[in-house]
């Protein structure tokens, strides 16, 4: 039995020793038979499903108007359809809610000395025309803090303006008249009219639309900038990307019309390292986190550069959801059909890939490429040069390494 255990334990070792020749021979094999056919394989055609996530800069074709004032009442809702003509707010050149409150607190303040004096000198009673005037001026002023929220007309507030300080006027002047004259009530009377005065004579300013399209009430100051997709720049879109906030600035009256309603651009920067690529003139599919359904959109635009791809998306679409942003999360997908070769097949120079193509003298010729869409393992290529032609069968090599293209 002692001997059996010898001769099985010898033969397992032997087995072994086998076997890691066996695998060490087929490995020698693969390499040797790599480096003599240069890592060569054909071009086929497939469809790669490819999916590019990214932040993009929404750039819209829009105006942004500024006016000084020291307050302001928009007359219009965010994002609503103006037209040229059409009022979009009152400046004031000066505090008008508090020019306002103050002149109805002073009113109010005499108005209690007078009912007062009244009541003392009718019995307690107040004649039936006060009280008819103090329920107009309340139910004024309920319409006057709901008109104030917003409104088409610009007029409909003036003229509750105008009727709320003539019926405080008015029922000041009935009281007076049936009171005893009295010096305290004059100057307060002159006071009030000395506010008026000042009132009237700052008057306030409507401004109007100079375009059509959606309005809005928010800025980034990226307007301008961002006029001509085709001065577009991977440093100016990332330089947006780390500043996206948008706001409404109180010192002035701002706002913008978005001119093109169904027309807008995004523009986004991907690695320009890796095979993770779209390509100029296809539409893809795609998605905007927080807005719901999908979108189309059409490449118009790549700039190549080691520090990113820059690439401008065409969109036919309703901007209004996206108005009053500047940065979204957008994931792109597209089933890309044609020439396909693996990623380790491509490689990148300066943010533009290529590839190495047999020519027929058997050389091996460097073409920039185009990505119409990569699945991580797989790319589908087209040549940049509309003179070359890509064709199924057509042999590719691994990128040469750098000191043997430099011996070359």
């Amino acid at each position: 039995m002692e001997r059996s255990f010898k001769i099985n334990k010898r033969f397992f070792w032997l087995l072994l020793l086998g076997i890691v020749l066996l695998v060490l021979f087929v490995a020698g094999a693969v390499y040797l038979l790599r480096r003599v056919t240069g890592n060569v394989r054909r071009l086929n055609y497939t469809t790669i499903y490819s999916e590019v996530e990214s932040e993009a800069v929404i750039v819209r074709n829009e105006r942004l108007f500024t006016e000084q004032a020291s307050e302001s009442r928009i007359l219009l809702n965010e994002g609503a359809l103006v037209s040229e003509g059409d009022a979009v707010a009152v400046l004031y050149p000066y505090s008008y809610e508090s020019a306002l409150q103050t002149i109805c607190q002073k009113e109010a303040e005499l108005y209690t000395t007078l009912e007062s004096q009244m009541r003392t000198a009718n019995g307690g009673l107040l004649p039936d025309a006060i009280v008819q005037y103090s329920a107009s001026i309340a139910q004024l002023t309920d319409q006057m803090r709901a008109s104030s929220h917003g409104e088409a007309d610009p007029e409909t507030y003036s003229l509750l303006e105008s009727q709320l300080i003539a019926l405080l006027e008015t029922r000041r002047s009935v009281l007076v008249a049936q009171l005893p004259a009295s010096e305290q009530i004059n100057a307060a009377v002159a006071e009030i009219d000395a506010l008026k005065q000042n009132f009237e004579t700052k008057n306030a300013r409507t401004v109007y639309s100079e375009v059509n399209g959606y309005i809005s009430f928010y800025s980034d100051a990226n307007e301008e900038t961002l006029r001509d997709v085709s001065q577009l720049t991977v440093p100016l879109v990332k330089r947006i990307l780390n500043s996206p906030s948008i706001s409404m600035d109180n010192e002035n009256f701002y706002y913008r019309v978005v001119t093109d309603r169904s027309n807008w651009y995004l523009a986004f920067v991907v690695s320009g390292t890796d095979a993770q690529r779209l390509m100029p003139g296809l539409s893809y599919s795609f998605t905007i986190k927080g807005v719901q359904g999908a979108y189309q959109g059409t490449i118009i635009t790549e700039k190549d550069t080691a520090s990113g791809v820059l690439y401008v998306m065409q969109v036919a679409s309703d901007v209004r959801p996206l108005l009053t942003t500047r940065v979204v999360e957008i994931s792109v997908q597209n089933n890309a059909t044609g020439l396909f070769i693996p990623n380790e097949y491509i490689q990148i120079t300066d943010g533009v890939p290529y590839i190495f193509v047999k020519s027929t003298d058997g050389s091996y010729q460097k073409i920039a490429v185009y990505i119409a869409g990569s699945d991580g393992n797989n790319a589908v290529v087209s040549a940049r040069d509309s003179t070359i032609t890509l064709f199924e069968g057509l042999k590719v090599r691994m990128p040469i390494e750098e000191k043997d293209e430099e011996e070359n």
